[in-house]
């Protein structure tokens, strides 16, 4: 409801000195509400609300929680008014907001027929000892505050239809403002108000002394309103944009991945024909014993060996992308799966000597062959950013249901601020002095395996310290474990799939 300046000049000053005091004068078959920031002005409020009925003969009415009950009759006895004499004539009724609530809803609604029945029978009755009515009713606040405001608004109505009935009475509401913060509410409050007959502001508004000081309230409650809603119309501008952006973010997103995804699959068959060819002609090279040509077909081999891995890391990404990347679930002991990759990767390395320390002990469940590849990665890496290094330091064990294994090199380091960064697809670490080769999609893509294995990933360094990474993976129990991670891998990645169909869904 707008608050405008003539709306103020219709106060009266007797008026405005009684709605100064925290109370309102009814009509008779009026439907007021009153806003209000504290329990004490509600209490004020509300107790000369019932000094001036039971002062002028009427009867009064009053469903407000107990509490409520309590502090208003503490209020009244202060004032002089001892509520028990008009109790015992009929002229006092309280009754308490939940329970006579609870004995009109049906499923979370105000049912009409019998909240027709119960609060019309009470006001018949007060009306019989033919004065006036006046009620107080604290049913709908308690319904706004649980967060049910269509009930509310409803409760509302039913009471707007019982006042045509053939005993009218003057209705007083009040709402705390707490309850009415954000936007969300507007609609939701201008439709409280509409359902009154008269609105009476919080005692922000009503404590004014004068005239001017009321108009400037007003004045700046206007102003504030305009620049409300503007910044509400430029923050919706934003969001707008915002979501746009999003959507074709996304879309680029999803290209980007078919584009890897395709170009992946066809460069794998070229890749496989020249693999193919350098095999033939090192068999056919070899009976001529040309050292130098064999070299070169070695470093062809090599290359394309880098060449394929890179291949097969693009399209695990396609696939991590869509969810689709398959594991072959096995159990299997973890110290042989890293004893036999260090091995391998000692194997194939001059510059570095990998020690191994430690053991876990540990069986896994989960795929075998992933996993390995996780371990290589995080060996090469070692090896790739540690060129003035000789050593590589592997080391496992068992603590609390985990297996950890940890990879230490001594080479260049990480920034602090980085480490947590590294994992993100196509990010690598800026080094002013050396380049490293790679797209940076090694650790993006081992992150992932092991947080489908409900493992962890993380990396401890210090620029020029050396980093240690650790990797740690649940320990198989009696089988449980194995049963219970598989589960929930698959709930994981169903999940994810969901999540992403959702996502396309909002954006077609």
């Amino acid at each position: 409801m707008t608050i405008t300046p003539n709306r103020v000049r219709a106060f009266s000053h007797r008026e405005h000195e009684y709605h100064q005091e925290g109370a309102h004068r009814p009509h008779r078959s009026e439907h007021t509400v009153q806003f209000y920031e504290t329990d004490e002005f509600l209490v004020r409020s509300l107790g000369r609300f019932i000094r001036e009925g039971l002062e002028t003969g009427e009867s009064c009415i009053v469903v407000a929680t107990g509490a409520h009950h309590q502090r208003v009759e503490t209020y009244l006895l202060a004032q002089g008014v001892d509520l028990h004499p008009a109790s015992k004539q009929g002229a006092y009724l309280a009754l308490d907001a939940e329970e006579t609530l609870s004995a009109f809803m049906v499923a979370g609604s105000p049912d009409p027929a019998r909240f027709t029945s119960i609060i019309g029978d009470i006001i018949e009755r007060a009306a019989a000892r033919g004065h006036p009515v006046r009620v107080f009713g604290e049913m709908v606040a308690l319904l706004w505050m649980d967060g049910n405001q269509a009930a509310a608004i409803e409760l509302e109505r039913l009471w707007n239809d019982l006042r045509d009935n053939p005993y009218p009475f003057a209705l007083f509401c009040a709402y705390a403002m707490g309850g009415f913060v954000g936007n969300k509410y507007s609609a939701a409050f201008a439709e409280i108000c509409r359902q009154h007959s008269s609105v009476i502001p919080d005692e922000n508004y009503t404590t004014l002394g004068s005239e001017e000081e009321r108009q400037r309230a007003v004045t700046l409650l206007q102003q504030k309103a305009s620049s409300l809603e503007k910044e509400v119309a430029e923050r919706k501008a934003v969001e707008d944009q915002l979501r746009v952006a999003l959507a074709a973010q996304r879309q680029l997103e999803e290209r980007k991945n078919a584009f890897i995804s395709m170009a992946s699959h066809e460069l794998k068959t070229p890749i496989t024909s020249l693999k193919g060819f350098t095999q033939v002609l090192r068999q056919r090279l070899q009976t001529q014993a040309d050292p130098q040509t064999l070299l070169f077909l070695d470093r062809m081999d090599v290359q394309l060996k880098k060449l394929t891995n890179l291949i097969s890391d693009l399209l695990d990404i396609s696939k991590m992308q869509t969810g689709m990347l398959a594991f072959r679930e096995t159990i299997f002991d973890l110290d042989e799966l890293v004893r036999e990759t260090v091995e391998n990767v000692q194997a194939a390395i001059t510059t570095h000597h990998i020690r191994l320390r430690g053991e876990t002990q540990a069986q896994i469940a989960g795929d075998r062959d992933r996993l390995g590849q996780v371990l290589i990665n995080l060996l090469t890496n070692a090896i790739k950013y540690s060129p003035r290094a000789e050593t590589v330091i592997v080391r496992l064990r068992s603590y609390d249901g985990q297996a950890e294994v940890s990879v230490q090199d001594f080479g260049i380091g990480i920034d602090r601020e980085q480490c947590e960064r590294i994992f993100e697809q196509f990010y690598q670490v800026a080094d002013p002095v050396h380049t490293y080769p790679g797209l940076g999609i090694g650790l993006y893509i081992a992150h992932t395996i092991i947080e489908r294995h409900g493992g962890r990933l993380w990396v401890e360094s210090e620029k020029g310290a050396g980093s240690t990474f650790y990797c740690t993976l649940p320990l198989l129990k009696n089988g449980s474990v194995a049963s219970s991670s598989c589960e929930q891998r698959e709930s994981h990645n169903a999940t994810r799939r969901e999540k992403m169909k959702r996502e396309n869904r909002a954006d077609e």
